[in-house]
C-alpha cells in the first residue's frame, strides 16, 4: 500500500488539519483531542498548526466555521419554510459531525469564544418563518426566532441524544432516521394553522 502524501502548503496543511480536526472533535470531544493527535491524524507537524491556527481555540472554532460552510453547502433557500427546513433536517443527517463538534464542546464546558462568527442558516430560516406568517400559513401570534429556536432544539436533541429519546418514548423499533423525521414533522405541523387563510 503506497504511502500517504503529506500535505504542502499552507492552504493543504490548513484543510489537511480541519478535516483531522473535524473527525477528533466529534468523536472524541475538543477537551479529548490534542494539538499532536490532530497534527499526527493531518499528517503534519504539530507547529504546523499553531502557525497557521495560533491556538487550539481557534482552530475549534476555525473547525466549527468549516462544518457550517459545509452544511449550508447542502442548501439552498427554500420556496417555504416547510421546504427550507426539510432541506435543513436532510443536510443536518448528512453532516453530522457539525452537531457532534458543537454539542461536545458546550456539554464539555470548553466554549472559550464565539460558537461561529454568524449563523446564516438560523437568519434563513427565521426569515422564511416571517414569510410563512405574512402569508398566513404559520401561527402569528408566536415570535418566528422562537418557532425556529423550537425546531433546532427538537432537531438538535433528537441528533445527540437518540438512543435515549427513542428508547424513553418507546420509539425504538423501526427505521430511526424515519421516526425522527416523523418527530419534527409532528412538531413543525404544530405551528401551521389549521384551516387554509381566507382568499
Amino acid at each position: 500500500m503506497p504511502k500517504k502524501r503529506k500535505p504542502h502548503g499552507r492552504d493543504e496543511v490548513m484543510a489537511s488539519v480541519l478535516e483531522a480536526a473535524s473527525e477528533l472533535f466529534a468523536n472524541k470531544g475538543v477537551a479529548g483531542v490534542s494539538v499532536r493527535d490532530i497534527a499526527a491524524k493531518a499528517g503534519v507537524n504539530h507547529g504546523l498548526i499553531h502557525r497557521h491556527f495560533g491556538s487550539k481555540e481557534v482552530l475549534r472554532r476555525q473547525t466549527q466555521e468549516k462544518l457550517s460552510a459545509d452544511l449550508i453547502g447542502e442548501m439552498g433557500p427554500g420556496s417555504s419554510f416547510e421546504e427550507t427546513m426539510s432541506m435543513a433536517w436532510a443536510a443536518l443527517l448528512k453532516h453530522d459531525a457539525y452537531w457532534r463538534v458543537l454539542a461536545r464542546t458546550l456539554l464539555d464546558g470548553k466554549w472559550q469564544g464565539e460558537i461561529q462568527s454568524d449563523f446564516p442558516f438560523v437568519d434563513l430560516a427565521v426569515q422564511m418563518a416571517k414569510k410563512e406568517q405574512e402569508q398566513g400559513r404559520v401561527i402569528e401570534d408566536a415570535d418566528p426566532k422562537m418557532i425556529v429556536a423550537g425546531i433546532m432544539a427538537m432537531a438538535l436533541g433528537l441528533e445527540v441524544f437518540q438512543d435515549y429519546i427513542l428508547t424513553a418514548a418507546k420509539l425504538k423499533d423501526g427505521d430511526p432516521l424515519a421516526t425522527k423525521a416523523n418527530i419534527l414533522n409532528f412538531w413543525r405541523d404544530l405551528v401551521k394553522l389549521e384551516e387554509e387563510p381566507p382568499e
